[in-house]
């Protein structure tokens, strides 16, 4: 009996304690012993079935799903329930609709299937409903979605509409598991008409099994082309006839039998009166004296393993183990109907592994492969992220690619994971990869053109210092203390080599010595320019009546200058490098690269050296500046002038240049300065000198010299 004629009997003997086995209840209420005491089944609680559809769907991992149902007066819990079990595994109702008892709004319900994006609908309906939507879902054209079918649906192709089995092609149903029934095929193999002689339903079987008919009147119907053979009740049951039943899959009579099997149990063990019995105290009862209640008992404690080697017995519920069997339906190419148990779901299995499946024996609508999908939006793949679109459920959401720096090895990831400082995403953004060593090398463009100009520098330092060495005794080369021009050529040469520290992989000594270098070479030049300037202007201040420069006008004053404001620098450089040498350091700047520099080892000596750098270039240009009217021949405060002015720009631009640089880009920045504030000096004070040298050699006289001298006071 089905629910509604199991609920008046089950109340009624429940009253006297009479057990009671179903094997055709299934609703959730039948588990309430308070009500039920008595009621027991051998087919699981519907309870079990929204948990089943969900691993169903966790199996073929669709996640976008509908469910349509039958009025049977459980659709709310069942709605409920299935979203419950769907959520857990990260899926969604896409939408849930009941069909009513009259059939009236099944237009509404294709018009919700065909509108969603679903691909799998779970549907809890009667066959008798089924047939209504299949047909108003043909009509609106909606096909190729797979049916998840519950245990209330009749899987008989004889009583479903032609549109209701091409609808069902390539769907799965979830039915009441099955399996052989000892002796039932030598039974029915024994049958013989004769022996039952008056029984209708056997001379039905019969008829029905053998395509023969029985002697007599034959129901009116059309005629048809082949007239069948009389039945005689002699003929041979053989086995092909038998394969026709499906013997091993008759839920209902499988059903009825471990009912049976149940009772005949209890009945042995209340005879054997054997062992600890179920009653209180663990005794047992004479056969004689049961009572219901004592029977009861016994069934309740009963443990029998059937056939198939599968246990059976009856938990606290009521209800043996909910055990499913899963089957494919499928129209064949001659457009008959098939069926193929594809699986089974055995809730007495391990956790994880109570659904077992063989997949590759499915056949889809559209043909064995690959499993449909259904989801509202495709798994992100790798490199990108999942966001929830606002307003939708949580299985509709849109990739985005990773941010700069992050990564995701897995496919449908609710966030992206950082990659280590020393690694960067390779540029499908799914691994990140070592970063690539990088630095200002002599094969890139930039080092390569930066080690040329630094050699072509170099070489005209030393150029213009052997053109000056070579005409050491002109009065041009001797008019402004030839001793410092060389001096402060052989600093700008050494200036010139600094940049080739700068180039190339950084090591401890390069870092370490690198930024004195440039900074002593440089302090150097300016200090020898500072000397020639005071030279000049303590000359000619020197020879006038009330010069108070005339007792520092000596010839050691220059070496003074020169040593003194130079040796200051050196000791703080020293100092720099003993106490706090710059060593190799990998930047840290997000991106691909990782760049190799020099660490400033403190910012502050670093700091204070260019500072005390532009001081000394201050002065310079302040002491060059007020020289500038004193007589043109020996006067070359306007030279210094304005190579300290170009000197002083280009170390100031450095500054903002070098702090907003990024990378190996701060290396060029710096290398840049020296070359341009060297390149600076070296034209504006010593290119005049060689123009008049080389190209103009008749102005470079004593003659024609002191033919301009003038004296401005």
């Amino acid at each position: 009996m089905t629910s509604p004629e199991s609920e008046p009997m089950a109340e009624l003997l429940s009253v006297y304690k009479i057990p009671q086995i179903s094997h055709g209840s299934q609703h959730p209420q039948f588990s309430d012993h308070h009500r039920f005491p008595s009621f027991l089944r051998t087919v699981p609680s519907r309870v079990h079935q929204p948990q089943a559809m969900a691993k169903i769907l966790l199996y073929f991992n669709w996640t976008w799903v509908g469910l349509v149902g039958s009025d049977s007066g459980a659709f709310e819990w069942l709605d409920q329930e299935f979203r419950k079990e769907v959520g857990k595994n990260g899926g969604c109702v896409s939408f849930s609709k009941r069909i009513d008892g009259h059939v009236n709004n099944v237009g509404d319900v294709a018009d919700a299937i065909k509108t969603s994006s679903a691909k799998v609908i779970v549907c809890d309906c009667y066959h008798i409903h089924f047939i209504s939507l299949a047909k108003a879902l043909q009509e609106k054209n909606v096909t190729n979605r797979i049916w998840i079918l519950s245990t209330s649906f009749l899987l008989n192709p004889l009583i479903l509409s032609r549109e209701a089995r091409m609808m069902l092609n390539g769907s799965l149903s979830l039915g009441i598991h099955s399996g052989p029934i000892p002796g039932f095929k030598h039974f029915l193999s024994t049958l013989q008409p004769a022996t039952y002689p008056d029984n209708h339903l056997v001379k039905l079987f019969w008829q029905e099994l053998l395509g023969c008919t029985w002697p007599g009147p034959k129901p009116a119907g059309p005629p048809t082309a082949q007239v069948a053979p009389n039945c005689t009740g002699l003929e041979q049951l053989t086995p092909a006839h038998l394969s026709i039943l499906k013997l091993d899959d008759l839920p209902a009579t499988y059903q009825v039998y471990l009912a049976t099997k149940a009772f005949l149990v209890a009945y042995q063990n209340l005879r054997a009166n054997s062992g600890e019995g179920p009653l209180p105290g663990g005794t047992h009862v004479k056969a004689r004296d049961t009572r219901p209640w004592q029977v009861l008992q016994y069934l309740k404690n009963v443990h029998f393993t059937s056939q198939a080697q599968e246990e059976s017995f009856f938990t606290q519920d009521g209800e043996v183990p909910a055990v499913f069997d899963i089957t494919n339906v499928h129209i064949a190419p001659d457009h008959t109907w098939q069926t193929a148990k594809v699986g089974h779901l055995d809730f007495r299995g391990p956790l994880g592994k109570e659904l077992v499946m063989n997949s590759s024996a499915i056949i889809w609508a559209e043909g064995t492969g690959k499993v449909p999908l259904s989801v509202c939006s495709e798994k992100c793949p790798l490199g990108t992220w999942k966001s929830n679109i606002q307003g939708k459920l949580s299985c509709c959401f849109e990739c985005l690619p990773c941010s700069q720096g992050a990564i995701t090895n897995m496919l449908d990831r609710a966030s992206c994971l950082k990659c280590p400082e020393d690694q960067w995403p390779n540029n499908e953004k799914d691994q990140c990869i070592p970063k690539i060593l990088d630095f200002l090398s002599y094969t890139e463009p930039l080092g390569m053109a930066l080690a040329f100009c630094t050699t072509f520098l170099f070489l005209l330092s030393l150029t213009i210092l052997g053109t000056f060495i070579w005409h050491h005794h002109t009065p041009i080369v001797r008019a402004n203390n030839r001793r410092l021009s060389y001096i402060l050529l052989c600093s700008l040469a050494l200036c010139f080599l600094c940049p080739f520290m700068f180039i190339g992989h950084p090591v401890p000594l390069t870092c370490a010595l690198r930024q004195a270098a440039f900074g002593i070479f440089f302090t150097v030049c300016v200090c020898a320019t500072l000397a020639k300037t005071i030279i000049v202007v303590s000359a000619f201040r020197a020879t006038r009546p009330d010069a108070r420069l005339g007792k520092w006008a000596r010839p050691s004053l220059p070496s003074a200058i020169l040593i003194g404001f130079s040796l200051v620098q050196v000791v703080l450089c020293m100092f720099w490098v003993i106490g706090w040498p710059p060593v190799p350091v990998n930047s840290t700047e997000a991106g691909p690269t990782v760049t190799m520099l020099c660490g400033a080892g403190s910012s502050e000596f670093f700091y204070t050296m260019l500072g005390y750098l532009g001081f000394l270039a201050l002065v310079s240009l302040v002491v060059a500046f007020l020289a500038r009217r004193l007589p043109d021949t020996f006067n070359e405060a306007k030279h210094i002038t304005l190579s300290m002015l170009v000197f002083s720009c280009v170390w100031i631009s450095f500054i903002p240049a070098h702090l907003s640089a990024q990378g190996k880009d701060t290396v060029a920045v710096e290398i840049f300065a020296i070359l341009a504030s060297g390149a600076g000096l070296m034209c504006c004070l010593f290119f005049p000198k060689c123009y008049i040298i080389l190209l103009r050699p008749e102005k470079n006289t004593k003659d024609q010299m002191r033919g301009k001298q003038h004296f401005q006071p």
